[in-house]
């Protein structure tokens, strides 16, 4: 039986925020997925998480949100931490939200922040991308108890109350 975000939420975070980086996978309008390994950053917003991905706005991934939205998420660690989950991605458009994200990344402590000047000049750049994600279901497995329990906890948050894709 599925439970409520607030009864995974601190294994969510402890675990995303020490694994850091999470393999996305999305899938094209012909139905064959493709995977990356991304950093995304996680914060509340309005009693849900919410996932921030700086990355190249690439041809695939552009066709492929396109076609689907949804994509799949999964943290793993050799301590058998497991995060899953599935959302919907949309770009980011809005400068001011682009403009929170990079003090977000660049003032969070490594390895879950780190200095985005590598890749863009600042926000503004045409070469700083968001990626939001919302999450509809997150499934956690900790760890610390297996092999005697290999049982997920999973939380269904439904559909995020978006209308844009603005970041708003």
């Amino acid at each position: 039986m599925a439970a409520t975000f607030d009864t995974i939420e601190h294994d969510f975070f402890r675990f995303a925020h020490e694994i850091v980086w999470c393999t996305i996978t999305s899938v094209d309008s012909n139905g064959r997925p493709r995977s990356r390994i991304l950093h995304p950053l996680w914060e509340m917003d309005d009693h849900r998480p919410v996932g921030w991905i700086v990355t190249g706005k690439t041809p695939v991934k552009v066709r492929h949100l396109a076609a689907n939205p949804v994509v799949a998420f999964s943290y793993w660690s050799p301590a058998q931490h497991v995060v899953q989950g599935e959302a919907v991605a949309t770009w980011v458009e809005d400068a001011a939200v682009k403009h929170r994200v990079w003090d977000l990344f660049m003032t969070a402590p490594p390895p879950l922040g780190y200095d985005l000047r590598q890749f863009a000049t600042g926000p503004d750049s045409p070469r700083f991308s968001v990626l939001r994600l919302d999450p509809e279901r997150i499934q956690v497995f900790d760890g610390a108890d297996f092999p005697a329990n290999f049982t997920p906890r999973v939380a269904v948050l439904g559909q995020p109350r978006r209308t844009d894709s603005t970041g708003a």
